[in-house]
């Protein structure tokens, strides 16, 4: 297919109409970006703890350690999140 043909169709396409600050991409991408680094260290530390020889209850203290500082660590991005999506439903001045 003509890549012209191709960038004509997307021109063509409707808008949402929301305008966004320029800085609002960029951030959002980076706070998802470090959720996912976050996320996929948890997963592969409550991996390795899973397959850890050791008794069940200190198994499970492990995991909820785990837990909650994969918490801790990612309540600064959320709550970054949040407030990006506030700013994102605000009217752009």
């Amino acid at each position: 297919m003509d890549p012209y043909v191709e960038h004509s169709r997307i021109q063509d396409m409707p808008s949402s109409g929301q305008v966004y600050a320029p800085d609002i991409l960029p951030r959002l991408q980076s706070l998802l970006a470090a959720l996912a680094d976050i996320d996929l260290s948890y997963e592969k530390s409550l991996e390795a703890i899973t397959n850890t020889p050791t008794d069940e209850s200190r198994r499970d203290e492990m995991i909820s350690a785990l837990r909650h500082t994969h918490s801790e660590q990612r309540a600064p991005y959320v709550r970054e999140l949040l407030a990006l999506k506030e700013r994102m439903e605000a009217p752009f001045d």
